[in-house]
Formats: C-alpha cells, structure tokens, sequence
C-alpha cells in the first residue's frame, strides 16, 4: 500500500510483513481485544442493539492498550521493517533522527495494521460467517 502522509505529504510504503511477524502482530491486537472486554462482552443475539457510546469507548480502550503494550509496539515495528517513509527504512530511529515525522506515526501505524490484519480477520469473518448460517439452518423450528 502506498500513501501520501496527511500531515508531512511525505510517501509512505507499506508492505506485507513475513507471515511470522504479520502473526505475532495479529496475537498482540487479540490479546489487546481480550484486555479492553471487546470480545466477551458481544451478545451476538443483538448485535442490531448495539449501543455505539459503549462501541466508542470499547475502541478507545482498545487503542490505549494497544498503545502502551510493549508487545504491540515491537510486533508493528517488525512488520514496519521493510517498509518506507520518503524512501527511508522506517523504524524506531527514523523517528529519533527526524522528529517532525512523529505526526504521521498513528497513520503509519494504522495503515500497518490495515496491510497485515485484514487477510486474517477477512477469512476469518467469512468463516464465522458460513459456520453461524450452517448452524442456523440446522437448528428445528418450535412449535
């Protein structure tokens, strides 16, 4: 994935990570959904009951694990490392020796995330998927 910063309009190279390092990246954004009560706290029964302040603040307790997780920030900097902002290698001393890019590290991130997650999440969601409609037309009608 390749984009233009909305703070610096520096290009930004995102790449795949290994499949090793897209993995524990994968593991540390479950456990973070674990940590923040996102996933125990679905009621699948009602999903079209959502409140969305409680979805809002589940996300914002998501991303303040996620942000202060040393697991995280060592997983998304691994996958980072064969990427590039401006043509430079990103890691942890690009941000050191060129401060003024720390306000694109959220967007890096995210679109970090975005690149390596969503293969595993789109299966994932189409195999929840085929299993729930497998189990529903299975289950018998009351009478």
């Amino acid at each position: 994935m390749e984009f233009t910063t909305q703070n610096g309009n520096k290009e930004v190279m995102i790449k795949a990570a290994s499949f090793e390092d897209a993995v524990n990246l994968k593991k540390t954004v479950m456990k973070s959904l674990l940590d923040a009560g996102i996933i125990k706290d679905i009621n699948f029964e009602k999903l079209q009951n959502i409140d969305t302040n409680d979805i809002f603040s589940k996300l914002g307790q998501l991303i303040l694990n996620m942000d202060v997780s040393e697991d995280f920030n060592r997983a998304v900097f691994a996958c980072l490392g064969s990427c590039t902002y401006d043509f430079v290698k990103i890691n942890k001393q690009l941000f050191d020796d060129k401060p003024e890019i720390r306000e694109d590290y959220y967007e890096i991130v995210s679109k970090c995330c975005e690149v390596n997650l969503s293969p595993f999440f789109k299966s994932l969601v189409s195999e929840l998927t085929q299993r729930f409609q497998t189990l529903t037309n299975n289950i018998p009608e009351q009478q």
